[in-house]
């Protein structure tokens, strides 16, 4: 197999020489320290035997780093330990590093498989097999992608970006190109003493879901003003394809209205960004940030087109979902709301929901706030709670969301109806099976949720008003992405009851 770098005596030999630096590794006894740490790292001892001779050793070390990255970092990860100045063979490794020469015939059994393959989110496949080594230029097609992300050193897992890139672009090929694809990989991982890190990546990329190109924002916060009825509507704007990580909300011009004129105004921002974004954006979010009195304030029934006739609804051609203010203003609730974001975002197969007062034996009783505050700070893979019921004044539901906020539970769900409304005792987000349908991906949550709404309004007028998509909220919070200054809570948004 050929080293990392290209291989070669030179490259052994000048790596070897890098360690020579070392003091850690002169002695017999501390070489043996250190190759036990490695062990402890690797799983198992690296093949590296001892010599009487230092630099014999060395060379052989080097030798055996350069063929498996792994070993490279376990040995850069021991050094660290012994506390030596490690930052010259750092910059080497990353020299050193670079993409493995695959063997030809290997290439290309793999180039009629990508060849002509152009998956719609070519580009953001490109970025996750990158990860954050680089930017990358666009691509026509997969194959054209392989070759170009081939010229870039190893990921911070060791994997190569191009083996990275299969793997994505695998779970986006039809079946048989995926299992054909796979098979590849496996190959070659296999060859470097990479099929962990791969396997690794391939769970990560089965429940990632598809890229989403082009998502765009809309942020519309309504706070509430001294005069009953009134708010000041203030938006901020996002949308960089150069950059989808990144998050520069631009905010626009503050208005008073009411929410009859906030309706209003919220047509004519969305109207404004589909103007704007007419031809990048895939979807439009649309995010109302509220403060706790007015989490129920009616804004996914807000419509568009109301000077025609019919009028649309906003919910069904926009991804709605509502944010919490008093979330954002509270500092002290930050540490939880973020640890439970990434981990729904990293590891959304680990992810759980919770419905109050729900049908299943592990959800929580309604009626029992303080054992749902026990439970929620006991149990971090809770990334979605259901509400017993609307978060209104200081009932049940609005305790049950004080919470789950303060727990830093980044999604919440519940009916707009309360009980006495129903013509059963449970609302429908308990009793109906496409509500418990939504919870088998969160991550893909607020899309899940939109496909809902969107069928509420196709269906038929007889069961339209029943259907769930018609009063289901979505609160999903990000704390990636603030719109405002941190700033103590006040007046009206003080949380419920003053707490």
């Amino acid at each position: 197999m050929a080293a990392y770098g290209g291989g070669g005596l030179g490259l052994v030999r000048e790596f070897a020489e890098a360690l020579g630096k070392c003091a850690s590794l002169q002695e017999r006894s501390s070489r043996a320290l250190c190759l036990r740490l490695m062990a402890k790292e690797l799983g198992t001892p690296p093949a590296v035997r001892e010599y009487d001779v230092a630099h014999y050793f060395l060379l052989e070390l080097a030798s055996v780093c350069l063929e498996s990255p792994r070993t490279m970092r376990a040995l850069l990860e021991a050094l660290t330990a012994f506390h030596e100045d490690v930052t010259e063979i750092r910059a080497l490794t990353e020299n050193l590093l670079a993409d493995p020469a695959l063997p030809v015939d290997e290439v290309l059994s793999l180039r009629p498989l990508l060849d002509g393959f152009a998956p719609p989110n070519l580009p953001a496949l490109c970025r996750r097999a990158v990860g954050n080594l680089r930017p990358v230029p666009p691509y026509p097609d997969a194959w054209s992608a392989f070759e170009g992300l081939s010229r870039l050193n190893a990921r911070a897992d060791g994997l190569p970006p191009t083996l990275a890139f299969v793997e994505y672009a695998a779970a986006e090929a039809p079946h048989d190109r995926r299992f054909a694809l796979r098979s590849w990989n496996d190959g070659q991982a296999q060859a470097l003493s990479l099929l962990t890190e791969l396997r690794n990546l391939r769970q990560q990329a089965a429940y990632a879901g598809t890229p989403e190109p082009g998502n765009a924002y809309l942020v519309v916060r309504l706070l509430r003003r001294e005069e009953p009825g009134r708010y000041l509507l203030t938006s901020w704007r996002h949308y960089d394809p150069d950059d989808p990580d990144a998050w520069r909300p631009r905010q626009e011009r503050s208005v008073e209205v009411t929410l009859a004129e906030a309706e209003r105004e919220v047509e004519r921002l969305v109207f404004e960004a589909d103007e704007h974004w007419a031809r990048d954006a895939d979807r439009i979010h649309v995010e109302f940030l509220l403060g706790s009195d007015d989490l129920t304030l009616p804004v996914h029934r807000f419509r568009t087109e109301l000077d025609s006739d019919p009028v649309s609804c906003l919910s069904v051609g926009y991804c709605v979902v509502v944010r919490s203010l008093q979330r954002s203003r509270t500092p002290r609730w930050h540490r939880a709301w973020e640890q439970r974001w990434t981990a729904l975002r990293d590891t959304p197969e680990l992810a759980r929901p919770l419905v109050v007062g729900g049908r299943r034996t592990e959800d929580p009783r309604s009626g029992d706030v303080s054992g749902l505050d026990a439970r929620l700070r006991g149990d971090r893979s809770v990334g979605c709670l259901v509400l017993s019921e609307p978060p209104e004044g200081s009932g049940e539901g609005a305790q049950e969301a004080l919470v789950a906020l303060r727990c830093g539970v980044p999604a919440l769900l519940w009916d707009t109806r309360a009980a006495r409304d129903l013509k059963t005792p449970q609302p429908v987000v308990h009793s109906d099976d496409s509500v418990y349908g939504l919870f088998r991906n969160l991550s893909g949550l607020r899309e899940a949720v939109t496909e809902l709404r969107t069928e509420a309004h196709g269906g038929s007028l007889n069961g339209r008003d029943d259907h769930p998509g018609h009063h289901l909220v979505l609160l999903w919070d990000d704390p990636t992405r603030p719109v405002e200054s941190p700033q103590p809570l006040t007046g009206p948004d003080q949380g419920v009851d003053g707490r």
